[in-house]
């Protein structure tokens, strides 16, 4: 008998067998690569663009672990060089802000200083990540019960 857990929320969907053989877990992993990938085509095609900066950090990944027995897709947006920045800001149009006010230090604009001033951040969910999630999360269940079923039919999970 084979223990099967599926772990889903709006960004990640994992599937977690106590003893994944070989053969299932190359099924599985061909599978989710195929779902990662038609994910990835569904985020980039709800990203905002305005300079590109965003596509082009955005990824997909499939991790495989035989020692936790798990195989797993995942769309990331992978900020560099100063993430903090960056990943607020990614952060900011998938969530919106949260409509606080927050400080704006003093800043030059055409040799004139600007002093510091209180801004309120009015920035919209845009749900480029979550709403591809939860849109394929129906389908990725299906097939991957399907991978399960043939495998069970086939004798993989021996």
């Amino acid at each position: 008998m084979i223990d099967v857990r599926i772990d889903a929320n709006d960004t990640r969907l994992k599937l977690q067998l106590d003893n994944l053989p070989k053969a299932l877990r190359r099924r599985l992993r061909a599978r989710i690569e195929i779902l990662t990938n038609q994910l990835l085509r569904m985020v980039e095609a709800r990203e905002p663009v305005r300079t590109g900066y965003l596509r082009s950090r955005t990824r997909a990944y499939v991790d495989e672990n035989p020692v936790k027995n798990f195989v797993r897709g995942r769309v990331r947006i992978l900020a560099t060089g100063s993430a903090q920045r960056v990943g607020a800001a990614f952060g900011a149009l998938e969530y919106g802000s949260t409509g606080r006010p927050f400080p704006v230090r003093p800043y030059t604009r055409n040799g004139h200083t600007v002093r510091g001033y209180q801004r309120r951040g009015t920035i919209q969910a845009q749900r480029f990540l979550r709403g591809p999630a939860a849109i394929i999360l129906p389908k990725a269940r299906r097939e991957l019960a399907l991978v399960l079923r043939e495998a069970l039919r086939d004798g993989l999970a021996k």
